[in-house]
Order: C-alpha cells, then structure tokens, then sequence
C-alpha cells in the first residue's frame, strides 16, 4: 500500500464539515423552538387584550352577548387564521360580575414538544345604570 494514500485515509479533513452541518442542524432547531415560543406568548397577549375588552364592553351594556362579540371583533383583529378559528370563548354574567373565559390549543411546530394548551379568564363589574 502506497503511503501517501494511507496517509490521506487518516486525516482529519472533512470532519469540519460533519461538525458544521450537527452545529446548523441544532441552531435551526433551538431557532424554530424560540420562534414558536414568541408566536405562542403573541397568542396569549392577544387571548388576554381580547377578554379585558370583551368583559369591560360587557360591564358597561350589561350583556353577555356585547361580551361575546366584543371578544370575537378583537380576535378576528389580532388572530385572524388558523390559530383564531380555533378559540373557544364565553362570557357570563355571575354575581354582578361579568365573567370571560377562553381556551385554545397552539400545535407545537416541533415533534420535540407537545402542543401549548392557554386558559384564561377575565371578570369586571357590571357597571351600575346611570340615571
């Protein structure tokens, strides 16, 4: 056996390029991981805006269904797509109070974590009538 062909067996070129191509594979997975996070935590801001508005417009007119539609003007605002049709929203008025609550189910972009599972509840006081 020729030795400059055993020579050039046993050296380390393109082992670089092996530990390059597992680096980019474990970045774009920890990328994907922080941007589905981001999109997650959007869900529940725009979840929470959607219900302190929907029980504040639901005090004021003291009625569920003003509640209701206010909730769903906002969501078809902040998630129209496939995440909004999703959303399961109710309001009631208990106690003088008026009660939001929603629930929804965010898949998960990744085999690696499970789906993002958001329950939220809003309440305000029925506002008095005024004379």
């Amino acid at each position: 056996m020729d030795q400059r062909t055993a020579d050039r067996r046993l050296t380390e070129r393109g082992v670089t390029s092996v530990q390059f191509l597992l680096g980019s594979v474990l970045a774009l997975v920890f990328f994907v991981a922080v941007v589905n996070l981001m999109v997650v935590q959007y869900v529940r801001g725009s979840l929470r805006s959607a219900l302190d508005q929907g029980v504040r417009a639901g005090s004021v007119h003291q009625s569920e269904s003003v509640c209701r539609e206010r909730i769903g003007e906002v969501l078809e605002d902040l998630l129209a797509g496939e995440i909004g049709g999703e959303v399961n929203a109710s309001c009631q008025i208990v106690g003088g109070l008026v009660v939001a609550q929603v629930d929804v189910v965010v898949d998960s972009w990744s085999s690696l974590t499970g789906e993002f599972a958001i329950d939220l509840e809003a309440r305000a006081v029925v506002e008095p009538n005024s004379p």
